[in-house]
Protein backbone atom coordinates (compact mmCIF):
# COMPACT_ATOMS: atom_id res chain seq x y z
CA UNK A 1 0.00 0.00 0.00
CA UNK A 2 2.47 1.98 0.68
CA UNK A 3 5.28 2.94 -1.73
CA UNK A 4 8.59 4.21 -0.05
CA UNK A 5 10.49 3.41 -2.92
CA UNK A 6 9.23 6.46 -4.82
CA UNK A 7 9.70 8.75 -1.72
CA UNK A 8 11.90 11.63 -2.28
CA UNK A 9 13.76 11.44 1.04
CA UNK A 10 16.07 8.60 0.94
CA UNK A 11 16.35 5.96 3.86
CA UNK A 12 20.31 7.21 3.56
CA UNK A 13 22.43 4.54 5.26
CA UNK A 14 20.34 3.78 8.23
CA UNK A 15 19.65 0.21 7.61
CA UNK A 16 17.57 0.44 10.74
CA UNK A 17 14.79 2.85 8.76
CA UNK A 18 15.25 0.42 5.73
CA UNK A 19 14.26 -2.27 7.77
CA UNK A 20 11.32 -0.71 8.58
CA UNK A 21 10.06 1.11 5.53
CA UNK A 22 9.85 -2.16 4.29
CA UNK A 23 8.25 -3.70 6.73
CA UNK A 24 5.39 -1.10 6.57
CA UNK A 25 5.18 -1.52 2.79
CA UNK A 26 4.69 -5.01 3.02
CA UNK A 27 2.39 -4.63 6.65
CA UNK A 28 1.64 -0.76 6.57
CA UNK A 29 -2.06 -1.73 5.61
CA UNK A 30 -2.49 -4.25 8.27
CA UNK A 31 -0.91 -1.96 11.08
CA UNK A 32 -3.42 0.57 10.40
CA UNK A 33 -6.08 -1.88 10.63
CA UNK A 34 -4.95 -3.36 13.33
CA UNK A 35 -4.42 0.13 15.38
CA UNK A 36 -8.16 1.31 14.06
CA UNK A 37 -9.96 -2.24 15.16
CA UNK A 38 -8.36 -2.17 18.48
CA UNK A 39 -7.96 1.57 19.59
CA UNK A 40 -10.26 4.15 17.08
CA UNK A 41 -9.35 6.84 14.92
CA UNK A 42 -6.83 8.32 17.36
CA UNK A 43 -4.64 5.15 16.55
CA UNK A 44 -5.59 5.01 13.35
CA UNK A 45 -4.39 8.82 12.77
CA UNK A 46 -1.45 7.81 15.28
CA UNK A 47 -0.21 4.94 13.17
CA UNK A 48 -1.14 7.37 9.84
CA UNK A 49 1.31 9.50 11.54
CA UNK A 50 4.02 6.91 11.68
CA UNK A 51 3.71 5.94 8.34
CA UNK A 52 4.38 9.50 7.62
CA UNK A 53 6.87 10.29 9.78
CA UNK A 54 8.71 6.99 7.97
CA UNK A 55 8.16 8.11 4.29
CA UNK A 56 9.86 11.64 5.45
CA UNK A 57 12.43 10.81 7.96
CA UNK A 58 16.28 9.72 6.08
CA UNK A 59 16.74 7.86 9.54
CA UNK A 60 14.90 6.12 12.26
CA UNK A 61 14.24 8.61 15.37
CA UNK A 62 13.92 8.53 18.80
CA UNK A 63 10.17 9.44 18.01
CA UNK A 64 9.59 7.13 15.10
CA UNK A 65 11.37 4.38 17.40
CA UNK A 66 8.76 5.02 20.34
CA UNK A 67 5.55 5.15 17.91
CA UNK A 68 7.35 1.50 16.90
CA UNK A 69 6.94 0.66 20.23
CA UNK A 70 3.37 1.77 21.11
CA UNK A 71 2.21 -0.17 17.99
CA UNK A 72 3.46 -2.68 19.17
CA UNK A 73 2.02 -2.67 22.58
CA UNK A 74 -1.37 -2.19 20.82
CA UNK A 75 -0.88 -5.21 18.84
CA UNK A 76 -0.01 -7.22 21.97
CA UNK A 77 -2.96 -6.25 23.99
CA UNK A 78 -0.56 -4.16 26.52
CA UNK A 79 -3.06 -1.28 26.21
CA UNK A 80 -6.36 -3.64 27.79
CA UNK A 81 -6.76 -4.08 30.88
CA UNK A 82 -7.90 -0.77 32.15
CA UNK A 83 -11.67 -0.54 32.43
CA UNK A 84 -11.53 3.00 31.35
CA UNK A 85 -9.33 2.27 27.94
CA UNK A 86 -10.52 2.53 24.65
CA UNK A 87 -8.77 -0.33 24.36
CA UNK A 88 -10.28 -2.20 26.49
CA UNK A 89 -13.78 -1.89 25.14
CA UNK A 90 -13.18 -2.70 21.66
CA UNK A 91 -11.32 -5.69 22.83
CA UNK A 92 -13.92 -6.58 24.88
CA UNK A 93 -16.59 -6.02 21.34
CA UNK A 94 -14.14 -8.25 19.17
CA UNK A 95 -15.34 -12.08 18.08
CA UNK A 96 -12.27 -13.90 18.93
CA UNK A 97 -12.88 -16.26 15.69
CA UNK A 98 -12.95 -13.30 13.62
CA UNK A 99 -9.92 -14.03 10.98
CA UNK A 100 -9.27 -10.41 11.81
CA UNK A 101 -7.46 -11.43 15.24
CA UNK A 102 -5.53 -13.91 13.91
CA UNK A 103 -4.15 -11.50 11.26
CA UNK A 104 -3.00 -8.91 14.36
CA UNK A 105 -1.05 -11.75 15.80
CA UNK A 106 0.37 -12.64 12.89
CA UNK A 107 1.49 -8.71 12.18
CA UNK A 108 2.15 -8.38 15.88
CA UNK A 109 4.79 -11.20 15.64
CA UNK A 110 6.01 -9.62 12.59
CA UNK A 111 5.77 -6.45 13.91
CA UNK A 112 8.21 -7.93 17.19
CA UNK A 113 10.69 -9.58 14.51
CA UNK A 114 11.01 -5.88 13.47
CA UNK A 115 11.51 -4.37 16.91
CA UNK A 116 14.67 -7.49 17.27
CA UNK A 117 15.85 -6.56 13.70
CA UNK A 118 16.25 -2.90 14.85
CA UNK A 119 17.91 -3.79 18.06
CA UNK A 120 20.40 -5.75 16.34
CA UNK A 121 21.46 -3.15 14.14
CA UNK A 122 21.38 -0.35 16.48
CA UNK A 123 22.52 -2.38 19.86
CA UNK A 124 22.46 1.26 21.48
CA UNK A 125 19.11 1.86 20.80
CA UNK A 126 17.50 2.15 24.64
CA UNK A 127 13.95 2.51 23.21
CA UNK A 128 13.80 -0.64 21.44
CA UNK A 129 16.03 -2.68 24.11
CA UNK A 130 13.73 -1.47 27.06
CA UNK A 131 10.73 -3.17 24.70
CA UNK A 132 12.42 -6.28 23.90
CA UNK A 133 13.08 -6.51 27.50
CA UNK A 134 10.17 -5.77 29.22
CA UNK A 135 8.58 -8.38 26.70
CA UNK A 136 11.19 -10.94 27.60
CA UNK A 137 10.16 -10.75 31.39
CA UNK A 138 6.40 -11.48 30.48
Amino acid sequence: MFNFSSNPVPAGRDPAMLATRTFFHEHGSAMLNAAALLSGPTAHRRCLRLLSGISENSSLTRALRQDLVWLHRLVCLDLVGDPEAEETARFAMIDLLDPRVEEICLEADRLYDLLVAISDLDPGCDVILGELFDLSAA
